[in-house]
């Protein structure tokens, strides 16, 4: 029973990825709206980037709308993709973007008082930042199969 609801999401996510992709970008603009005065400060060694959270999902739901479309064209012309790479794609595209989203909730606000939990509280940032940036970099890596996929179902064609 397991198997055959595992089975039936791997081949909704392969016959149908662009959807997914159109789903998250409701969901990001949803939070982005709910957010709308909030400002997201990312942290990288010593430079700050502070943008607000609207423009973060507009941003994102630009590009997640982008690789929907894509991927909508290429199954609409009946283009033929390698499974696995859609499967991966599509999986650690959302999942990594919710990864990062829940590792900037752990994040620890330092405040002034005992030093001991302060290096405490500095070292677990410090770690949080470091899975923050191996999912990143985990994220854009898969872009490249992306690319390699929609390339190869362009050069082999049709069905």
């Amino acid at each position: 029973m397991c198997c055959w609801k595992l089975d039936s999401m791997i081949k909704y996510i392969y016959s149908k990825p662009y959807f997914l992709f159109l789903a998250f970008i409701t969901i990001l603009l949803i939070i982005g709206f709910i957010n709308i005065k909030e400002m997201l400060d990312i942290n990288i060694h010593d430079t700050y980037l502070v943008i607000s959270y609207l423009d973060f999902a507009l941003l994102s739901s630009f590009i997640y709308g982008a690789l929907g479309l894509i991927y909508f064209a290429l199954i609409r012309f009946n283009l033929s993709l390698i499974k696995w790479m859609t499967i991966a794609h599509v999986i650690i595209s959302i999942g990594g973007y919710c990864s990062i989203a829940s590792f900037f909730l752990l994040i620890r606000e330092t405040a002034p008082g005992d030093f001991e939990t302060l290096l405490d509280d500095m070292h677990f940032n410090e770690r949080i930042n470091w899975g923050i940036f191996i999912t990143s970099f985990i994220i854009i890596i898969t872009q490249i199969l992306f690319f390699i996929n929609a390339i190869y179902a362009l050069i082999k064609g049709r069905r």
